[in-house]
C-alpha cells in the first residue's frame, strides 16, 4: 500500500496537527506514514469544499455588494436631481419615463415641490424636496455602512479560500514526500526540535 511521510522530522505536536487535518487520530513516532489514499480523499474533499462552498459564498457576497453599490448610486443620482430642482427653482417639469422594455412616454409634472421616495420594504412616502434630500443623505450613510460590512465579508471569504488552497498545497507536498513546514526553517532550528 502506498503511503506518504507525515513529518518525521517535525515536532510531535506538528505531526499530530497534520494528522488531524487529514483525518487521522495521531501519528506514532515509530510509524509516521500516512496512506496516500487518505491524502487523496482529503485533497478531493478540500477541493470540493472550495468549489461548492467557498466560491459560491464569494459569488453571493459579490452580488450583495454590487446590489448595494447600485442602490447607493441610485440614491446619489436622485439627490443630484433634487438638488437641480431646488437650485433651478423648477416648479413644473416635462420628462420621459420608461414603462419597461425600452418603451418611453412623455410625462408632465405640474408640481415639483413634493416627491415620492422609496423608504424601504416597498413603501413609498411623499415628502417635500428638502426633506427628501435629508432622507436620502441618511439613506446613503446607511447603505455605505452596509457596503463596508459586505467588503469585510468578501475579504473574509477570500482569506478562507487562500487558507484552504494553502492547505491543499501542503497536502500535495506531503503526498510527494516533501516536508513543507520545514522548508522555511533554519537547519539549527530543526535540529533543536530533535
Amino acid at each position: 500500500q502506498a503511503v506518504a511521510t507525515a513529518a518525521p522530522g517535525a515536532p510531535p505536536s506538528l505531526r499530530n496537527a497534520m494528522a488531524q487535518a487529514i483525518g487521522m487520530d495521531e501519528v506514532d513516532d515509530e510509524d509516521p506514514e500516512v496512506p496516500v489514499a487518505v491524502l487523496d480523499a482529503k485533497i478531493a474533499q478540500y477541493e470540493g469544499f472550495i468549489d461548492d462552498v467557498l466560491k459560491r459564498e464569494l459569488q453571493r457576497a459579490l452580488d450583495d455588494f454590487r446590489s448595494g453599490a447600485a442602490l447607493l448610486e441610485d440614491c446619489r443620482e436622485l439627490r443630484r436631481n433634487i438638488d437641480l430642482l431646488l437650485t433651478g427653482n423648477v416648479t413644473e417639469l416635462e420628462t420621459t419615463v420608461e414603462l419597461g422594455c425600452q418603451f418611453f412616454v412623455k410625462a408632465f409634472v405640474p408640481d415639483t415641490s413634493r416627491i415620492f421616495v422609496d423608504v424601504g420594504l416597498g413603501f413609498k412616502l411623499e415628502m417635500p424636496l428638502a426633506e427628501a434630500q435629508d432622507f436620502l443623505e441618511h439613506k446613503e450613510a446607511f447603505v455605505l455602512s452596509g457596503l463596508d460590512l459586505r467588503k469585510r465579508r468578501i475579504a473574509e471569504v477570500k482569506a478562507d479560500i487562500r487558507q484552504a488552497l494553502h492547505l491543499l498545497d501542503m497536502m500535495t507536498q506531503v503526498k510527494s514526500g516533501q516536508q513543507p513546514w520545514l522548508a522555511a526553517c533554519e537547519p539549527e532550528l530543526i535540529e533543536s526540535f530533535s
